[in-house]
């Protein structure tokens, strides 16, 4: 019978999400474009009709996600978000999924490799130089994990940028910020792994530095499989969430 039927209530989103989604929408057509200056808030006020409150929570969300930057106190402008900005929200996503610590390494393994392949072809002087700083201080940091695992995330993160492909880095950018820092743990558990992680890293940067695609691609798979026996001897739960490397759970 048609006087059965039941409708729901209709969802109406809060008035300064539709802002922000509006702002968005002319930058992303190419209307407002990143420099560009904002209206002032009673501007926006009057065009949007609505009151102060609603202008300034939309403006707070769009500077969360990095596309308005506060240039000072009262002037806004448009922005490009950053990798980091982008990867923060990724990894919130990643952490609020709870992937595990065996999908992050999976995700490494097809990854990895092929970043170290791309990076012995693109890479310029700059960033063998910043290569070669980071072995550096790693070779001076093997009794201490937690300066020796800062320095493996950034030994990674060098390789990728060398290859400078934004897409890339941007894709990478939140698997390696949950992945990495957790080894950590590893190299607090077995301090032998320290020195194995000090010789991949010589063997994938000689490669790098040499040009060879393929030594740094086969020395970075291997790397990236260390990476899974650490954890694997150290009784970390690779089927675990991946959250906060001082916080993870062993399984004994």
């Amino acid at each position: 019978m048609a006087s059965d039927v039941r409708f729901e209530k209709l969802k109406v989103a809060p008035s300064y999400r539709v802002l922000a989604q509006s702002i968005v929408e002319q930058i992303m057509s190419g209307a407002l474009k990143p420099g560009d200056p904002m209206p002032i808030e009673a501007t926006l006020c009057e065009q949007f009709g609505v009151n102060r409150s609603t202008v300034r929570e939309g403006i707070r969300l769009l500077e969360e996600t990095g596309m308005l930057r506060r240039v000072n106190a009262k002037r806004l402008v448009i922005s490009r978000p950053t990798t980091t900005e982008m990867g923060h929200q990724m990894e919130r996503a990643m952490r609020l999924h709870e992937v595990t610590f065996f999908e992050l390494w999976e995700t490494a393994m097809v990854l990895e490799p092929k970043t170290a392949a791309l990076a012995a072809v693109h890479l310029d002087g700059r960033d063998i130089d910043a290569l070669q700083e980071n072995i550096t201080a790693t070779e001076r940091a093997l009794a201490d994990p937690v300066t020796l695992a800062k320095l493996d995330v950034e030994f990674h993160a060098l390789i990728a940028r060398g290859v400078h492909n934004r897409v890339l880095l941007l894709t990478r950018e939140p698997m390696a910020r949950l992945f990495y820092p957790a080894f950590e743990a590893v190299l607090s558990r077995l301090p032998e792994s320290s020195a194995r992680l000090l010789k991949a890293h010589k063997a994938i940067f000689d490669a790098l530095r040499a040009g060879n695609a393929v030594d740094a691609s086969t020395w970075m798979e291997k790397h990236i499989r260390d990476f899974k026996v650490g954890f694997e001897l150290a009784s970390l739960d690779l089927q675990s969430s991946a959250i906060a490397p001082r916080d993870v759970a062993w399984s004994e």
